[in-house]
C-alpha cells in the first residue's frame, strides 16, 4: 500500500502540472476545486462519521484540532493589522497545520493499516469544525466576492460529517467501511496532489514567496513543538504514528486551492508550498520506527 500511495502522489502531481502547463482548464479551475471538495470530502466524511463509536475515539482528534486553532491564533498575532487581517491570518495559520486529508490519511494508512486510517480520518473530520470557521472567515474577507449559493458546497465536508454521525447513532458501521477508507487512500492522494499542484501553478499564485519564509518557519516550529510531545503520550502505535506524521507534515493543500478560489495572494502560503516538504522524511522515519519497534 505504501508504494501505491506514493505512486498515486506522483501521478496526481503530474496531472496537476499538465493541467497548469496546458492552461486550457485554468478558466474553470475554481469549478474543479469545488467539484473535488464536494465529491471526495463527502465520501470520507460520511464514512468516518459513521465509524465513530464513542467520545474516546474523538479525544486525540480534538487535541490535534486544538493545536490547529493555536496555530491560527499565532498567525493572527504575526499578521499586520488591516481589513483583511482575519482572512489572511486564517490562511497563514492553515498553511502551517498538519495536512490531514492528503498526508495523514494515505500515509498513516500505508504505515499503520486500517487502525491508522481510522485515526487519521477522524483527525481530518474533527478538524472540519475549525475548517468550517476558517472557510467562513476566508469567504467573508475574500478579494473575489463569493456567491451565497456556493457556501453549502464549501461547507459540504462538515455537512457530510453530520450525516455520518447520525448514521452512527442509528446503526453500527459495517466492516466494509474500514476497507473502503483504506483503499480510498491512493485515490485521495492522487486527487489531492493534482488539485494542489494545479493551484500552486495557477497564474493568480505566481508571486514572490521569500518575504513569507520567516512567518512560515515560526508557525512550523510551533507545530512541531506542540505535536512531538503528544506523540510520546499517545496510548497506541497508530495514534502515535498519526501524531508524528502531523508534527512533520507536508504542506497543507487547501490554502493554495482556497487562495485561487477566493482571490488571495499571500507570501506565507507561497513559502509553505515550496519549503514545507523538508519535514516529510523526518515524519516517515519516525513513523516507521514507531510501528516496527
Amino acid at each position: 500500500m505504501t508504494v501505491i500511495v506514493f505512486v498515486a502522489y506522483g501521478v496526481g502531481a503530474l496531472l496537476g502540472y499538465a493541467v497548469a502547463r496546458g492552461g486550457r482548464l485554468v478558466p474553470v479551475w475554481r469549478v474543479f476545486i469545488r467539484a473535488n471538495l464536494l465529491l471526495t470530502s463527502i465520501v470520507l466524511s460520511v464514512l468516518a462519521g459513521w465509524r465513530v463509536s464513542g467520545f474516546a475515539d474523538l479525544l486525540w482528534p480534538v487535541v490535534v484540532t486544538a493545536v490547529m486553532f493555536v496555530l491560527v491564533g499565532i498567525a493572527y498575532l504575526l499578521t499586520p493589522p488591516s481589513p483583511e487581517r482575519p482572512g489572511r491570518a486564517a490562511l497563514r495559520g492553515w498553511s502551517a497545520i498538519p495536512n490531514p486529508g492528503f498526508w495523514l490519511i494515505p500515509v498513516a494508512t500505508a504505515i499503520a493499516g486500517a487502525p491508522g486510517a481510522v485515526i487519521a480520518v477522524l483527525i481530518d473530520r474533527v478538524a472540519l469544525a475549525s475548517f468550517a470557521i476558517w472557510v467562513w472567515v476566508l469567504r467573508k474577507h475574500a478579494p473575489i466576492k463569493q456567491q451565497v449559493r456556493t457556501s453549502w458546497i464549501d461547507q459540504s465536508p462538515l455537512i457530510a460529517l453530520v450525516v455520518g454521525l447520525l448514521l452512527g447513532v442509528f446503526s453500527d458501521a459495517p466492516e466494509w467501511t474500514a476497507s473502503v477508507l483504506q483503499w480510498l487512500a491512493p485515490v485521495v492522494a492522487a486527487i489531492g496532489a493534482a488539485v494542489f499542484v494545479g493551484s500552486v501553478l495557477h497564474p493568480s499564485q505566481r508571486m514572490e514567496w521569500r518575504p513569507g519564509v520567516r512567518v512560515w518557519a515560526l508557525l512550523s516550529l510551533a507545530r512541531i513543538a506542540m505535536m512531538v510531545p503528544l506523540a510520546f503520550l499517545a496510548p497506541t502505535e497508530p495514534i502515535a504514528v498519526a501524531l508524528v506524521l502531523g508534527a512533520f507534515s507536508i504542506p497543507a493543500f487547501f490554502p493554495s486551492s482556497l487562495s485561487v478560489l477566493y482571490g488571495y495572494t499571500d507570501s506565507v502560503v507561497a513559502a509553505s508550498v515550496r519549503l514545507g516538504w523538508i519535514f516529510a522524511p523526518i515524519g516517515l522515519v519516525a513513523a516507521g520506527f514507531i510501528i516496527t519497534r
